[in-house]
């Protein structure tokens, strides 16, 4: 994993870096919206269910949106600054001495560093487009309810990477459209019982596949 960080921010480095580059693009926002998907996940526990119990964890589809900064190079590269918010109800939650929740969900908050190569036109006005991302997880969040009662297990820090691909074709005069799709991990999190609890939940890997559309503002 440290070797994706350091291989992913030596890429930003070398585009930033670039300065005769900089004036031969623009920099843009980009609103994106999307159908997340949470992979099911087994982890460790204490204090939530019997001594030595693992879990594992299932969950419905849900959404995931952000909001993009960047600059486009002239030479089909691009870097931006995103914040994205993903949540997924949970299906059910499923403890090995039969502890059992069925309703709560998992949610994250990251801010990512992305980079991207847009090809030429591949058919009409069509580009496609590959990405990597390197992200700080400002949150992750899992709820579990039982029995009218809600327990908050979260963390912060975490290191997230992301990779993305798509296709993108021109809107209108400044405007451009996306459909991409992201793969999105961030592995061996422990997540603390939030309040006066002592609960918690070890080593959880969260994966999630989202299906989305961006919109594109170039200035």
């Amino acid at each position: 994993m440290s070797s994706v960080v350091a291989k992913t921010a030596l890429v930003f480095a070398c585009l930033i870096s670039s300065g005769p580059l900089w004036a031969q693009g623009n920099y843009y926002l980009k609103p994106h919206v999307g159908f997340s998907l949470a992979q099911d996940n087994d982890f460790g526990q204490n204090n939530i269910a019997g001594v030595g119990a693992t879990g594992d964890g299932s969950y419905d589809g849900g959404l995931a949106t952000g909001l993009a900064f960047g600059y486009r190079y002239g030479n089909g590269f691009s870097a931006e600054i995103d914040w994205e918010y993903r949540r997924n109800d949970t299906d059910a939650v499923v403890f090995t001495d039969g502890t059992r929740f069925n309703e709560g969900d998992i949610a994250s908050n990251t801010l990512y560093l992305n980079g991207y190569y847009t090809f030429a036109e591949a058919f009409g006005k069509v580009r496609p487009y590959v990405g990597v991302g390197v992200g700080w997880v400002q949150e992750i969040d899992l709820d579990l309810e039982g029995g009218g009662v809600e327990n908050s297990y979260s963390s912060d820090g975490d290191i997230a990477w992301q990779l993305m691909a798509g296709l993108e074709t021109p809107l209108a005069k400044n405007w451009r459209l996306q459909g991409e799709v992201r793969y999105t991990r961030v592995a061996g999190v422990d997540l603390k019982q939030e309040g006066s609890g002592n609960g918690r939940i070890t080593d959880l890997d969260y994966d999630a596949w989202s299906v989305g559309v961006g919109v594109i503002y170039d200035f």
